[in-house]
């Protein structure tokens, strides 16, 4: 005697949320997607901001694109703080969630390096805003300016040489900021330079003045002198190996 099987009780297969998506857009008329995402956008600031980093390109206007993300760098900023103007643990991780969600976005290879970069140079001018107005009790600005870092060098090599030039120039005026040493996040740019300059002998002279520059600077602070002299052997060090 045969028994068939209850196929009432079979499991539904269960669908990711991309899975259900991808069957969604395609059925949706552009008009109805455009007013959708409009929409979506005027409510919900994170998701409004979003767009605005990773499109404002097509924003009619002549400001610069790295003036053009610190804006809404700024703004994402200022939504996390307290009446007072602190960024309380709690919305600091919200917010380096965000901040990091963005840079994975621009490394993407669909994202132009040149967008890519303004957006690391933007987020590497907001670090002395968080290191004064965050609790980064947990590490995020650090963890931020590495990955910021990292970013900045995986698009670097695929820049034109005119264009390598001008993006070393902007991040060594950048590093020329003490703020940067105060908040003890001027290694991870030294790095930096100190790796694209490798190859570089008049690169490598812009760094050295530079550095130069900043022990004049601290003048009877022996500790960071000391520091600073540090890092210049180990450029001495690497740059001018036998």
């Amino acid at each position: 005697m045969t028994i068939e099987t209850n196929n009432d009780n079979k499991t539904t297969p269960k669908y990711s949320r991309r899975h259900q998506l991808e069957q969604i857009l395609p059925r949706l008329s552009r008009e109805h997607l455009e007013h959708f995402l409009l929409e979506t956008a005027l409510r919900d600031i994170e998701l409004r901001e979003t767009l605005l980093i990773h499109f404002g390109e097509y924003l009619n206007t002549s400001d610069p694109e790295e003036a053009k993300y610190r804006e809404t760098l700024q703004r994402m900023i200022t939504r996390h703080q307290n009446q007072t103007g602190f960024i309380n643990l709690e919305s600091a991780q919200k917010l380096s969630d965000m901040l990091e969600s963005l840079l994975e976005s621009a490394r993407q290879a669909t994202t132009p390096p040149s967008k890519t970069i303004d957006l690391c140079m933007a987020m590497i001018s907001i670090m002395p805003t968080l290191g004064d107005h965050m609790d980064d009790s947990e590490g995020h600005i650090y963890r931020l300016m590495r990955i910021t870092c990292v970013v900045l060098w995986e698009c670097f090599s695929v820049l034109p040489p005119e264009n390598q030039a001008v993006v070393f120039n902007r991040l060594l005026s950048e590093y020329a900021n003490p703020i940067y040493l105060d908040l003890d996040l001027d290694s991870f740019m030294l790095a930096l330079l100190k790796d694209l300059a490798k190859s570089n002998r008049e690169w490598q002279k812009a760094c050295l003045h530079q550095q130069d520059q900043l022990l004049k600077a601290v003048k009877d602070d022996k500790w960071r002198k000391n520091y600073l002299l540090e890092q210049l052997n180990d450029l001495l060090g690497t740059w001018h190996k036998k």
